[in-house]
């Protein structure tokens, strides 16, 4: 799947961050807004796509710099987050933002080395949202957020439509 368009609600501070990067940022760095814990985390919701429940797709973002509510951001799906409530069951579309310091972060085999294993992704998560916790009950593949993207994105265009 090529980048998606993601509407940001809010941003939060993380401790995701890539092994072997030092505490202080690099000449190329300075002007982000790493910390020395890790990168800014967003709450999206991803344009032009409707889920099981009728609202556009969810998605957290890892980010260069935080966002204010309201930005769009492009981003590069790496794999979902389902989750389990004591409602329902929720998929959470895992993202980084395009921009070269992520760029070895494609799938969720790489979330280890950047220290954001799905635990991590929760948290973000529940200091982002309100309402009931979430329970991590397994993280998937980029495949299956390319696939979750575009059956959301297909229904988009049904509802709207713009597809015979």
């Amino acid at each position: 799947m090529s980048a998606i368009t993601v509407t940001v609600e809010a941003t939060i501070g993380s401790t995701i961050r890539r092994d072997g990067v030092p505490d202080a940022p690099s000449d190329a760095e300075q002007d982000d807004a790493r910390g020395a814990a890790g990168w800014p985390v967003g709450k999206c919701r991803v344009a032009d796509t409707l889920g099981d429940d009728g609202r556009p797709v969810e998605a957290l973002v890892l980010m260069r710099e935080p966002a204010v509510a309201g930005a769009d951001v492009r981003a590069w799906p790496v794999g979902v987050l389902h989750l389990e409530g004591p409602q329902r069951a929720v998929d959470e579309v895992l993202c980084v933002a395009e921009a070269p310091c992520f760029a070895d972060l494609v799938d969720v085999s790489d979330l280890p080395r950047w220290h954001a294993e799905p635990e991590v992704w929760a948290v973000a998560l529940s200091r982002l949202s309100r309402g009931p916790a979430y329970r991590v009950a397994a993280c998937g593949p980029v495949r299956e957020a390319d696939d979750l993207l575009s059956a959301a994105h297909h229904t988009h265009l049904q509802l709207t439509g713009c597809l015979e």
